[in-house]
């Protein structure tokens, strides 16, 4: 009689435990849960940069109210000078800088006063803002290209002289030398410059354009454009 009740008992555990698992529902399969942390990719900080370059180049000038011809109102020039750029990196940008650029032109004829008068002998200072852009497409290596834009303030000291003829020339000997004591001036106005240029580590080579408008003070040469264009060779320093 006892292993009968026993036996009865074993059954409805067993039975209640079947009943129990059929209830239950299945087991969620766990689901693999991957966590990645950003990566930030930092690239080394921009710095500022220096360049200094010397340029030659051609000027293309045109003047008011001088006489005509003999290259006062209007003649071509050769061009040397010196240019210095100082720009820092703007921020969250490597490719970006910007900051001062500062030049010095000279002019004097066609023959930089070697063996010929000239119209006018020019002394050029230009003082503005640079933006400067690198092309990071063309990159390679230690070879790095960059495009800049200038605007800003420029002043220049016109010397004139007996004109763009030869040392020997008598034709209009008079009026082109009242002219020279008459039409020495000083100008001030507006510079707008472009230039492109490669560095090889710390090599520069490039060529520039720019645009000057400038008007007189106290003269009869009341208005000067100026145009030009030049080669620039020279070095970009790492500050």
């Amino acid at each position: 009689m006892c292993s009968a009740w026993a036996r009865g008992v074993f059954l409805s555990v067993v039975s209640a435990a079947s009943a129990a698992s059929a209830q239950r529902p299945p087991d969620r399969p766990q689901q693999a849960v991957l966590m990645i942390e950003p990566m930030i990719l930092r690239s080394p900080r921009e710095q500022p940069h220096l360049t200094l370059a010397a340029t030659f180049g051609a000027l293309d000038q045109a003047t008011t109210g001088t006489l005509a011809g003999y290259g006062y109102d209007h003649g071509a020039a050769m061009s040397l000078g010196l240019n210095a750029r100082l720009v820092f990196p703007l921020e969250g940008c490597r490719c970006m800088t910007h900051g001062v650029d500062a030049n010095v032109l000279w002019t004097d004829g066609a023959t930089l006063g070697a063996g010929a008068s000239s119209a006018w002998e020019r002394g050029i200072i230009d003082l503005g803002y640079a933006f400067r852009v690198e092309l990071p497409c063309m990159r390679s290596g230690t070879r790095r290209w960059w495009v800049t834009g200038t605007l800003g303030l420029s002043g220049q000291l016109a010397d004139a002289g007996l004109g763009d003829v030869s040392a020997s020339e008598t034709a209009g000997l008079n009026e082109r030398t009242a002219a020279s004591a008459r039409y020495d001036h000083l100008a001030l106005g507006w510079h707008f410059g472009a230039s492109m240029e490669v560095v090889f580590d710390k090599t520069l080579v490039g060529f520039g354009v720019d645009l000057r408008d400038l008007r007189g003070l106290d003269t009869d040469q009341a208005r000067t454009f100026l145009l030009g264009a030049n080669l620039r060779v020279g070095v970009d320093l790492g500050l």
